[in-house]
Formats: C-alpha cells, structure tokens, sequence
C-alpha cells in the first residue's frame, strides 16, 4: 500500500476544506464592504438556487475513483481506459442536462425568491456565469475521480489548492476595481477552468507515461451506466433530506429560532466535514489495494485508521460540549446559545453520525456502491417522512432525535455490517475499540466536570475567551495523555515518528 499516496490525498482532502474555510473568513468583510447589502443578500439566495443543479450529478467521479483503483491494482489497463472514456462521455451528458436545469431555475428565481433581479446591477450576468462555473465544476469532479483513481494525488492535491488560492486572488482584484457580484461569478469561473485544463494535462500525462489509451466503448458505456441509476436517485435525496430538516421547521417554528439552530449547527457541521475527510482520504488507497487482492493491508489500514478516527471523533465531541455556550456566545453574542438540552443531542449525533461516515465510505471504496445507494434512498425517504413529523408536533427538539435516532440505530448498524460482512472490519477491532471507549468516555465526563467547576469558582462568568483557552488547554492535556496511556500502539507510532525525525536531523 503506497504510503506517498495516502499522504497526498489526506493533503488534498484536508487543503480544500481548509482553503475554502479560510476563503469564507477572508472574503465576507470584503464583500459587505464592496457589495451593495441588498444585492448580496439576493445574490446568496440566488446562487443557492442555482447550486441545486448539482443534484444532477449522479457521482460520476466517486464511482470513477473507485472502478479505477481497482483495475489499476490488477494493472488492467484497457479497462482503465474504457472506464475514463465512459466516464467522460457520461460527464458530458450530465454537465447539458445539469445546463439545461440551471437555466430553468434562473428563469423561475422571480418564483423562488420573489425578487426582480433586472433591478441588481449585474446581478443577471453574474449568474449566468454561475451556471457555466458550476457546469465546469461538475466536469472536474469527473476528473478528479479519475486521477484519483489512477493515484495521481499529488496533483490533485496541488491543482485543489492552488485553484482555491486562485479563487481568492480574482475575487479581490475586481472586488478592488468595483465589479460587485461579478467578481465572485469570475472567481468562481476562473477557479473551474483552472481545475479542469490543469487536471486533465495531468492526466493525459500520466496516461501518456503508462501507456494508458482512452477508449470509447458502446457495450462498456451501457454497462458502466447502469450503476447511476442506483446512485443518482440516491444522491438527489440525499442532497434533498440534508436540508430537509430546516425547510420543514420554517413551516412550523418562529424565524428567529431557526437563525440560533443554523448559528449552533455550523461549527458542528464544519468540524464534521474536516474530520469526516480523513474517510475519504482513505477510499482510493482501499480500491487500488481491493483490485490487488491485498485483503490484509486492507484491514491492517483499517484497524488503524479507524481507532485514530473514533479518538479524532471522540476528542470533538468533549471539547464542543464542555466549551459550546462560550464559542457561541464569544462568537455571535449572547442569547444565541441553543441550550444545553439540544446541544449535547447535536453532540451525540455528529460523534455517531462521524462513524456511521467512515463505514459507509469503506463499504463504498471496497465496491459496495449498489447496496450504499438502495439504501440510501430507503433510509432518506423514511427521514424526510419522520422530520416532517416531528418537526410538526415537536420543532427543533424533535428533528435532532429523529436525525439521533435514525444515524445510531440504523446507519451505523447498516454500513458496519456491510464492511463485516465483506470481510474487512474485525470483530477484535470493534472489541478493542469498544474497551477504549469505555475507559475514555467515563474518564472525560469525569476530567470535564473537574474543569467545569474549576472554572465557575475561579473566572468570572463575562470571560468567554479565557474559559474557552483554559477548558480546552486542560482538557487536550488529559485527552492526549490518557491516549498515550491506554493506547499501546499509538506509543510505538510516536517513538517511530520520533526516531525518524532524528535520522533525518542527523543526516
């Protein structure tokens, strides 16, 4: 199992959230400064409209990435190549149609936000240029599932990154020269040509060097469309049934408590992103290693990545719950914390909801990908079915335990099952995985409270920032000690890290 490789994804996985993350930071001031309110405030309603022709997308580039390391650990390449051609004729297809909806949704935006938008300057270009970006981007999503695959990493990773920066650079300068919403319309579109001339070099190159053709085949291309049909009805109600939720409570609850549910969602939902991409990190590595046949480097990565995945998720979760009041409250305000109730139902729902991720991504990078979406769609419909439920009779409280009790008693049991019963996930790894936990959770409730009454004997209630500082300095100390106390295997990885890092000092 190329270990380069492994570090060049968990580079681009990490690098674009992080770069997009900072772009969000860095721009919004910039963008009430030199964009008039109103027709930002339109412009966001708009382009999130438009942003639904995504759904489209059946997940060409997931499934590519898959397919492809796959045949590239059994060295097939005519495979590979007809997988490639079939992958970009089915592209294709997916950016018209994607084209053809998002020129529906602009011409029914007046429905969608009730808004005139002749009367925004610039407002009608910049979001056709939002169509040709977002029909560029789903071409690159392509691509990158097909470099991906083919373990070309580095330049994805060096492509991503560069084209968020990229992104940034456009958008400042005609912000500067007084181009309004243009300038995000133009960075947009910059950032997606790039991505897609500088990948596709790429790969042409990498083809070129093994020898790699890309073929176009009639009987390849209808068998390799069949498996969209599976996936495509499954991300369109994934993509639907993840925002269901607040489009329901809008219905049903004061505006004003949707705001502090969103505002307590976000850093949650963020920080679930960053580590959720440790998973996808792992994905192509897993197929290439799955055409190979390589079962145990499967496991043996598994059972390692999987226990550094659960400390990641378990350190989360205690450090949101014992500093959540202060974030919110240093961040936004007071009176905008959602309270303690719901709060630590989030909590608990994004540490299952990080798991359920990981086994589902395994089960997809091992070739699962018909099962992952039958039930998907199964298990979305009965959400949105529940959430409108309980979002009816029972508001916020209600969605978080159906979204709870849906992610801990059916995904995690679903998609760990299924990399069981595949052969790869351990009953020794779930033991020893369980046996950590008992003695890390009961520990940290015990460290957190010692801290919580610390600190309501010692700083005034006003310090946020301090709170926050002393909470989470103290309780890393004891995470990461406990970590090294309990976790064997974790001390053997750092006394090797470490006596790498003096060789090469020495040399």
């Amino acid at each position: 199992m190329d270990k380069k490789v492994l570090r060049w994804n968990f580079v681009f996985q990490y690098g674009w959230v992080l770069t997009n993350v900072f772009n969000s930071i860095l721009l919004l001031p910039f963008y009430i400064k030199y964009i008039d309110v109103t027709t930002l405030g339109v412009w966001l309603a708009a382009s999130s409209v438009l942003n639904w022709m995504t759904m489209v997308d059946p997940g060409i580039g997931e499934v590519l990435q898959q397919k492809i390391a796959e045949l590239r650990g059994i060295s097939a390449k005519e495979e590979i190549g007809k997988s490639i051609g079939s992958g970009i004729i089915s592209s294709t297809f997916i950016v018209l149609i994607a084209a053809a909806v998002g020129v529906i949704f602009y011409f029914c935006l007046g429905l969608f936000i009730k808004k005139d938008l002749t009367q925004y300057e610039n407002l009608s270009v910049a979001l056709l240029i939002t169509i040709i970006a977002t029909g560029l981007s789903l071409v690159s999503f392509t691509l990158t599932g097909i470099n991906q695959g083919l373990h070309n990493s580095a330049q994805v990773a060096i492509s991503s990154i560069s084209a968020n920066f990229l992104f940034l650079i456009i958008n400042l300068v005609f912000l500067f020269m007084g181009y309004g919403v243009m300038s995000i319309a133009l960075a947009n579109l910059g950032r997606a040509l790039f991505l897609n001339i500088y990948i596709y070099i790429s790969m042409k190159k990498l083809l070129n060097r093994e020898q790699i053709l890309i073929l176009y085949n009639r009987v390849h291309f209808k068998k390799f469309i069949r498996i969209f049909s599976f996936t495509s009805a499954s991300k369109i109600i994934s993509g639907l049934s993840y925002s269901i939720d607040m489009v329901v409570l809008a219905r049903y609850i004061a505006p004003g408590f949707i705001t502090i549910y969103e505002i307590n969602k976000r850093p949650l939902n963020l920080t679930n992103t960053l580590i959720g991409r440790h998973s996808v990190a792992l994905m192509p590595v897993i197929s290439h290693a799955k055409g190979k046949d390589d079962k145990e480097s499967i496991i043996q990565l598994i059972n390692k990545q999987f226990r550094l995945y659960v400390y990641g998720a378990l350190f989360t979760a205690f450090m949101f719950a014992i500093n959540y009041f202060d974030l919110i409250t240093a961040w936004v305000g007071e009176g905008k914390y959602i309270g303690d109730n719901i709060l630590y139902l989030l909590v608990i729902y994004n540490l299952v909801n990080l798991i359920s991720y990981f086994m589902s991504n395994m089960g997809y990078a091992l070739g699962d990908i018909r099962n992952n979406s039958k039930f998907n769609i199964i298990r979305n419909i009965i959400y949105g079915i529940l959430i409108f439920i309980a979002a009816r009779y029972y508001g916020i409280m209600g969605t978080v335990i159906v979204s709870l009790s849906m992610s801990l008693g059916i995904d995690l049991f679903f998609f760990s099952y299924r990399v069981y019963k595949l052969g790869y996930l351990q009953m020794n790894l779930i033991k020893k995985v369980t046996g950590l936990c008992a003695i890390i959770i009961p520990s940290g409730l015990i460290v957190a409270y010692l801290l919580h009454l610390f600190i309501a004997n010692n700083v005034p209630i006003s310090m946020h920032f301090i709170k926050l500082l002393i909470n989470s300095a103290g309780f890393s100390i004891f995470f990461f000690s406990l970590l090294l106390i309990i976790d064997q295997g974790l001390r053997n990885q750092i006394r090797f890290w470490k006596s790498r890092l003096m060789v090469r000092f020495a040399t």
